[in-house]
């Protein structure tokens, strides 16, 4: 039990019973919209979810990766004060800009804006924007400070007060669209509210930005805040995309097997969480030789674990699409199938680019993400001209997977000297690390 217990208090793991937690709410979530909303108005709230995240991923591009890569291995409080007042300074111009922009475009272009679907995070995102600053930047902080415990609380907090409300609404309120898009935003502030009565905001640090904090945060921003945009629009694109030359109701019914994707994604999440903060602190250090381990073994778990993973997912798309979405989207298993094969490049993508994050060199890592955007939105368009295919644009990812771990591969073995192959015996032996106190008990006991 005591071996038991250790596991359970290491990183790893409550990073990864975190995203677990967030997952089951995020699926529960799903499960109850689809069948609350009409497709059209399914298909406006994905829409408005999607362009949140993709504003978002702007905000934590320009301050939240370079505060956790920063952050993550400075042993000087006062330095890390002047950190994170820098972050909260950056965050807060870029809200202002970003609302904005937003709301400018929507006086200017409102006719066909509402006419696609595209209303809804229009007038909703600018104060949501505002409403979920300080969670966001809470969790950067607690990120590279690896306090996965509290992530859990604040994250926890906001999905499950969330969940609870549509819950109530589906069986007694029977509330519309716009109250529900209240009760999301509302989840988002009670979170907010917390972390900043905790202190896990450190608010106060913002008294301590220096120039030199915001100009080299926003050195490295301008580079993973580009990453970030690409990153985001590889899937956000297929959205806005089918949204643009299809309909809403096919933006519904694409979304369920992208949700269901997200299966996969819980784990990588996770242990990315703890590996990019763990390399940055190497990288600072320049243990290159450490940063390579780090890399090698935390790819190759992630790959490991995904292959027996696929195939469950492979036999168990049918149910699992009709279970999410009911029988209106029961078809949609085919791209979920599609979209497992892509699963399977996932995680030697997505740690090609953390790590050249890591090393400080995010230009690199924008230009991996910049070859897979052109190519996955060059697809989209075309299959969708030419063929209206659902199943094509699922396709489409696959291609800008593979040309991400191609290209983010070639960049990592020029910086850091790595070999691909290698993540196969490093991930073996970390599994073997890791269940390796269960095993001893089995054998002891036997």
């Amino acid at each position: 039990m005591s071996k038991v217990a250790r596991i359970i208090k290491t990183d790893n793991f409550l990073s990864l019973a975190g995203n677990f937690i967030f997952a089951f709410f995020g699926f529960a979530s799903i499960f109850i919209l689809a069948r609350t909303l009409n497709k059209p108005d399914f298909g406006e709230y994905v829409i408005y979810l999607s362009g949140m995240s993709l504003f978002e991923m702007v905000r934590s591009g320009i301050t939240n990766t370079p505060l956790v890569r920063f952050l993550a291995g400075s042993t000087d409080p006062e330095e890390q004060k002047q950190l994170i007042g820098a972050s909260w300074l950056l965050s807060i111009m870029v809200t202002i800009i970003g609302v904005s922009l937003i709301y400018t475009g929507y006086m200017l272009f409102s006719g066909p804006i509402n006419q696609k679907g595209f209303g809804l995070f229009f007038k909703w995102y600018p104060i949501l924007s505002l409403v979920i600053l300080p969670l966001n930047t809470t969790l950067s902080i607690l990120q590279a400070r690896k306090k996965f415990g509290n992530i859990m609380i604040l994250r926890g907090l906001n999905m499950s007060t969330f969940f609870i409300f549509l819950v109530v609404n589906y069986f007694w309120l029977k509330v519309d669209l716009f109250w529900i898009v209240v009760a999301h935003q509302a989840s988002f502030l009670l979170a907010g509210i917390l972390s900043i009565v905790k202190g896990w905001a450190a608010l106060s640090s913002i008294r301590f930005s220096t120039r030199h904090q915001v100009t080299s945060q926003l050195k490295f921003g301008r580079f993973s805040l580009v990453t970030m945009i690409g990153s985001n629009l590889l899937k956000s694109s297929d959205t806005f995309i089918i949204g643009i030359m299809m309909t809403a109701a096919d933006v519904a019914y694409y979304s369920i097997p992208i949700k269901l994707i997200e299966a996969l994604e819980i784990p990588l999440r996770a242990i990315v969480s703890v590996a990019f903060p763990s390399m940055s602190k190497a990288s600072r250090a320049n243990d290159l030789k450490e940063v390579r381990s780090i890399f090698y073994s935390n790819a190759g778990l992630v790959t490991l674990l995904f292959i027996p993973l696929t195939v469950i997912l492979f036999f168990l798309a049918k149910p699992l699409v009709l279970l999410l979405g009911g029988p209106a989207y029961a078809g949609s298993y085919v791209i979920f199938w599609i979209f497992l094969i892509y699963g399977l490049i996932l995680p030697m993508d997505r740690f090609s680019g953390v790590a050249l994050d890591a090393i400080n060199k995010p230009r690199l890592n924008m230009l991996k993400v910049l070859v897979m955007v052109i190519s996955n939105i060059v697809g989209d368009v075309i299959v969708i001209h030419y063929w209206s295919s659902l199943p094509g644009v699922a396709i489409c990812s696959i291609l800008n997977a593979t040309a991400g771990v191609v290209v983010g591969n070639l960049l990592l073995r020029k910086e850091l000297g790595t070999n691909v192959l290698q993540i196969f015996p490093y991930g073996l032996n970390y599994l073997r690390y890791m269940i390796r106190p269960f095993i001893k008990r089995g054998s002891h006991a036997g």
